[in-house]
């Protein structure tokens, strides 16, 4: 075995003290603590009881909690958000005559993550430099106020603002 430092036996010669106190506490000093226990008398008991109910009583639901309550517990017939078909079924609903491309890409959220940039585009997130789901465009870049589009069959771009 070792010799022990300086440190490590001071170290232990701690340790040694709390062991002995935990064990003079658990031993000595609580038995006579546990034997001194206190009933509630009933009469104490029931006066709680009666003060609770009492506080009970007089701190009622308003109606208009009553009424947010009612309305949190109900289910909802329609979400508030869009699945993907149904969007991409709005928003294709939304072309003009001319079946024109700029009816049919709907610039929709911008999420900016620090050095990423994301984009809404017709329910879909795009970074920049990827393919939307319509053959030949590529998203060019990305702003809050606007996304530019290029068409690779073309070669335009294509400048969508936000749609709130």
């Amino acid at each position: 075995m070792t010799k022990l430092n300086k440190r490590q036996i001071i170290i232990l010669a701690v340790a040694a003290i709390f062991v002995l106190y935990a064990v003079y506490d658990l031993l000595v000093a609580r038995p006579s603590s546990r034997k001194s226990v206190t009933e509630a008398k009933p009469v104490e008991i029931s006066s709680f009881v009666n003060d609770i109910n009492t506080q009970l009583i007089l701190n009622t639901v308003a109606s208009k909690d009553a009424y947010t309550i009612r309305r949190a517990e109900t289910d909802w017939s329609k979400g508030p958000f869009w699945d993907r078909a149904s969007y991409r079924d709005w928003s294709a609903g939304g072309r003009d005559a001319s079946g024109s491309s700029a009816a049919r890409i709907i610039y929709s959220g911008f999420v900016d993550a620090g050095k990423r940039k994301m984009a809404v585009i017709n329910g879909w997130e795009y970074t920049v430099g990827e393919q939307l789901e319509m053959e030949g465009y590529i998203v060019k870049s990305i702003t809050p106020s606007r996304v530019v589009i290029f068409n690779k069959n073309t070669g335009s771009e294509l400048a969508v603002p936000i749609q709130d």
